[in-house]
């Protein structure tokens, strides 16, 4: 049987046993609800998603929440900040989209966004989760229960055990006799919910002194895995009873609870919502530190934490808004966070955004660099990031409607060249553009900026990622004449300045060349594409992208190399478009539901 704990550890702390590189193991996300017409249900839609987070209560009892993806630009991702996946995914991860849990957390927020959420309304977070089908063969919510409380107590149990060892070097007898006495127990308790491998992984653990000796320390990489990062000194004092009893009434909290009605009337769904392709939400309680016992040392004298002062700055260290001061008693966790600030965008975070307090004074710092909104002006050219609609006439109506563009990935996406601007019989704004994907055909399409922007960067980033199949020339001048050198997809450059060419951007690299500033062909900051590619399935390997002419079938655990990616549809603008893999000799698949993707 396949449950989490045994993904967890068959997967972690399995490989870390027989010396094999530790990677956290990433669940695929269940499909969405579907709206129901029972009189007992609620269909909410989002307008925005919040990150996933743990929640953790202090030695003082103050709970908060520790947000995933530290260098995240922000903790709520609007509907409009989603429409773009690859822009989408590196502001989830702060450009550092390499992280195993990032697939699943981005396709989750944008389907409770694209495809809202049905609940009874009488459902709790237990029922949601149970559908979810976190552990795949429980069907009963006792069953459920006991398994996610288990699993909660186990985590918990296993990073206060290593942290144990690390600070205050328990001797393997008690270690032995302290699992046997607690976790071991628990775990054996629940019988055929639990895969035999789980536990007999775990004995091992604590049977054999060389193995406990040199890996139960290690368990505390999976800590900060699974976005944990307190240090030894403070997972010491994790509280893995009254962390399951926690967990026990959060489960039974109303789902409702985690649909937030903003003040703006807009509807945020809650990171608990989020989080369900995993384990989480884990709930992790800190108890207060064990008081030394008499002796002739005196105690210490109480010393006094110092603030963490935050500040919100631009590149050439100007101020732009108030700098926070976060006061907090000694040990207990502080979070920051950077704000949005209007025409500007985070470029760089300096100091640590969550930890504790300490004696020493702490400074977080949030550079922002200027978002320079490329203008929307005669004979540009934008491309569609949703689906739309080409219309004879500026007034949008059944009758006008000439053709419709489906929603492409950033790649595919059709471009219109804007030859006027128009508005509709309501005095909404429209474009008047000539279709650049084939036909030639001219009409009007919407102006909204949630359906087009503009094809060519207008700000400068540090790096960019070649991400056209075909790869991308540099050029001797900015014309793009005088070809130097050939730049393969996924080759990361570095940036020195952007210029303008005609209503055109090129983007000056280090060596002093210029190239396409394209969005098509190219993507702010590093982005990674697998290395390899594992079957999970049998699949086949094709000639073409669109997965025509069959050259090869790939058995079930074969591991293909990677050498670019690409998508299906390339010129079809009213299909779809999928991800494929290019392999040597071809093209497969890029579902995680067929391949697992090795970085």
């Amino acid at each position: 049987m396949m449950t989490i704990i045994h993904r967890f550890i068959l997967t972690s702390l399995s490989l870390l046993l027989i010396g094999t590189n530790l990677s956290p193991t990433v669940v695929q996300a269940a499909t969405l609800p579907t709206e129901t017409n029972s009189p007992n249900t609620q269909t909410y839609k989002f307008d925005s998603a919040e990150l996933p987070y743990n929640i953790i209560t202090d030695k003082q009892g103050h709970t908060s929440k520790m947000f995933w993806f530290p260098n995240a630009t922000a903790h709520e991702f609007t509907a409009e900040e989603t429409t773009d996946s690859d822009i989408f995914t590196n502001s989830v991860t702060g450009g550092h989209p390499s992280n195993d849990n990032v697939f699943n957390v981005v396709e989750a927020m944008k389907g409770l966004i694209q495809d809202g959420l049905t609940v009874t309304s009488d459902e709790h977070l237990d029922q949601y989760l149970l559908d979810k089908k976190i552990f795949p063969n429980i069907n009963t919510l006792t069953d459920f229960t006991q398994t996610y409380k288990t699993a909660i107590y186990m985590y918990t149990w296993l990073y206060q055990a290593a942290a144990d060892k690390v600070i205050n070097h328990v001797d393997f007898d008690s270690a032995q006799a302290h699992y046997e006495a607690t976790l071991q127990k628990r775990i054996t308790a629940l019988g055929n919910l639990m895969d035999a491998n789980t536990l007999a992984t775990l004995n091992g653990l604590f049977s054999d002194k060389t193995q406990y000796d040199s890996n139960l320390p290690q368990l505390l990489l999976f800590a900060s895995a699974n976005y944990l990062t307190s240090s030894p000194e403070e997972l010491v004092n994790l509280d893995p009873i009254a962390s399951e009893a926690k967990a026990a009434k959060l489960l039974k909290t109303p789902i409702e609870t985690f649909i937030h009605h903003n003040p703006d009337g807009k509807v945020m769904a809650d990171g608990v919502l989020v989080s369900y392709p995993l384990l989480t939400p884990i709930t992790y309680v800190f108890k207060a530190p064990t008081a030394p016992g008499p002796g002739p040392t005196p105690p210490p004298s109480p010393q006094q934490s110092q603030p963490v002062i935050v500040h919100y700055l631009d590149e050439q260290g100007h101020s732009l808004r108030p700098a926070k001061t976060l006061t907090g008693s000694l040990g207990s966790r502080y979070q920051t966070q950077p704000l949005n600030i209007p025409s500007y965008y985070l470029v760089k975070t300096v100091g640590q955004e969550t930890g504790i307090f300490t004696t020493s004074k702490q400074t977080v710092t949030y550079t922002y660099r200027p978002n320079v909104v490329a203008p929307v002006v005669k004979n540009s050219v934008v491309y569609a990031t949703k689906g739309l609609n080409l219309y004879t006439t500026p007034t949008f109506t059944a009758g006008a409607k000439m053709t419709h563009f489906v929603k492409k990935s950033r790649m595919n996406r059709p471009m219109f060249k804007v030859i006027d601007f128009a508005t509709s019989r309501n005095g909404l704004k429209r474009y008047r553009v000539k279709d650049l994907n084939g036909k030639g055909t001219t009409g009007y399409i919407t102006a909204r900026s949630t359906y087009v922007k503009t094809v060519y960067y207008a700000n400068k980033p540090t790096k960019i990622t070649v991400i056209n199949p075909k790869g991308l020339n540099a050029y001797a001048k900015k014309n793009l004449t005088g070809k130097t050198t050939h730049y393969k997809q996924g080759q990361v450059l570095k940036v020195k300045k952007i210029v303008s060419h005609n209503l055109t951007t090129r983007f000056v690299l280090s060596n002093g060349t210029y190239i396409s500033a394209n969005k098509k062909l190219v993507i702010a900051g590093k982005y990674t594409m697998p290395k390899r590619a594992q079957a999970k399935k049998a699949v086949n390997r094709y000639n073409t992208a669109d997965l025509t002419k069959k050259n090869r079938h790939i058995a079930k655990g074969t591991s293909l190399k990677v050498i670019g990616w690409t998508y299906s549809n390339v010129t079809n603008f009213h299909k779809g478009d999928t991800l494929r893999y290019k392999v040597i000799g071809g093209y497969i698949t890029g579902n995680s539901r067929f391949v697992k993707a090795i970085d």
